[in-house]
């Protein structure tokens, strides 16, 4: 019996062409055709592929972490993608074992993920450090620095990526509890070790709150005592920088907001924002919310006067029972609310339900999607990563 030849006429692709499409592709695709061929598996894990492939990912709508206000339950996150649709994400042993997890920041597809061992009353803070990349299941525990004791050490975390450098850092801020910080020590990722650094312009700040990364640089909110007041008790709220690819710091002045405001530091369009909210009318039967979103631009120079505060947004038609602004994601504000049945009446167990309010900053319009059986409390905009985090060199394919 006569065999014929078939030959195939497609096209031969080269492979700048395959990789161009390779790295524009969503993580779970490429996580199933590792499969394909050897050369691919190997060029997924890359460092060239891995840049080009989160630069892409950085540059579509991020999905939206939800993280559980429950500090005595294990870490529950819920992943919320741009049409409103989520899932939970699955905890690693590492992670899904302890109670007292937060999450310091996301940062380029990594987690900055901190265990506060203990019980609910006498926790150390900060005890133990993780990164996480919940994409490929990865996580890595961070070696500790030093024996805090609580009660007499406390301690502040930032997390975030510089791609000047290249390199994801955490920063960690410790002093006394209570007091103003002591001392500041810097993890490199790519080096796998701590290192002390400098903190002179911290002097007198005390251990800092609310951090947020934009732009390469890690910010925080802190008190300081007596800056340009002549009552040294007199505690007002700055902001902090640190610029991950220097790792200089630099105090930054906040805008001037009325007092009684819910803050949230926040980041919008890459730059450090500030998100108020406030009720209007008397408490607790609101009339409205009202949400002002204030943007620091730098100009140039190295005074304090280069940093400049812009109002970027103001709405005064929100819902009168949203309780505390979450985080910008995508083109809106979001912000939760917890309420009752009958509003205004002290919340009993079992009453209570969460509300999560998208309020367009082009449209005003206030969109609620609803969060069943999840106590809501930070929210963290996140990309998909090949990122590795057990610092391991891969051979080019």
């Amino acid at each position: 019996m006569r065999q014929e030849v078939v030959h195939c006429d497609a096209p031969f692709l080269p492979e700048e062409i395959i990789r161009n499409i390779l790295k524009r592709l969503p993580l779970k695709s490429l996580m199933r055709f590792q499969c394909v061929c050897k050369y691919w598996k190997n060029l997924f894990k890359t460092s060239s592929f891995i840049a080009d492939h989160l630069h892409h990912s950085s540059l579509q709508i991020p999905s939206l972490l939800l993280k559980q206000n429950d500090s005595c339950e294990p870490l529950r996150l819920l992943s919320i993608d741009c049409e409103m649709n989520g899932f939970e994400i699955k905890n690693p042993p590492l992670i899904g074992s302890f109670p007292h997890v937060r999450i310091i920041s996301s940062s380029y597809g990594l987690l900055c993920v901190a265990i506060d061992e203990g019980d609910m009353y006498t926790f150390f803070l900060c005890n133990s450090l993780l990164l996480w990349n919940p994409a490929i299941g990865e996580v890595r525990q961070i070696p500790r620095t030093r024996t805090v004791k609580f009660g007499e050490w406390d301690c502040s975390v930032g997390f975030g990526f510089s791609a000047i450098v290249n390199d994801y850092k955490i920063v960690k801020a410790y002093g006394k509890f209570g007091g103003v910080i002591s001392g500041v020590e810097v993890y490199s990722l790519s080096t796998g070790s701590w290192k002390e650094i400098e903190f002179g312009p911290l002097e007198g700040v005390r251990i800092f709150g609310d951090t947020v990364t934009a732009n390469g640089s890690i910010f925080w909110s802190v008190l300081m005592s007596g800056v340009e007041e002549e009552d040294d008790d007199v505690d007002t709220e700055w902001g902090v920088s640190f610029d991950i690819a220097t790792e200089v710091f630099t105090l930054i002045p906040f805008p001037c907001l009325y007092d009684g405001l819910c803050c949230k530091l926040s980041v919008y369009e890459d730059k450090l924002a500030v998100i108020s909210l406030s009720g209007i009318g008397n408490f607790p039967n609101y009339l409205y919310s009202l949400i002002d979103l204030w943007v620091l631009e730098e100009g140039i120079g190295s005074s304090r006067e280069r940093w400049s505060w812009t109002k970027k947004y103001t709405c005064n038609t929100c819902p009168s029972m949203l309780s505390y602004p979450v985080t910008i994601w995508r083109n809106g504000i979001v912000c939760g609310s917890i309420f009752t049945n009958e509003i205004g009446r002290e919340m009993e167990t079992g009453e209570e339900r969460v509300g999560l309010y998208l309020i367009n900053m082009v449209t005003n319009e206030c969109k609620m999607f609803a969060v069943p059986g999840f106590r809501l409390g930070d929210g963290f905009n996140y990309v998909e990563s090949l990122v590795p985090v057990g610092n391991i060199q891969f051979e080019a394919p």
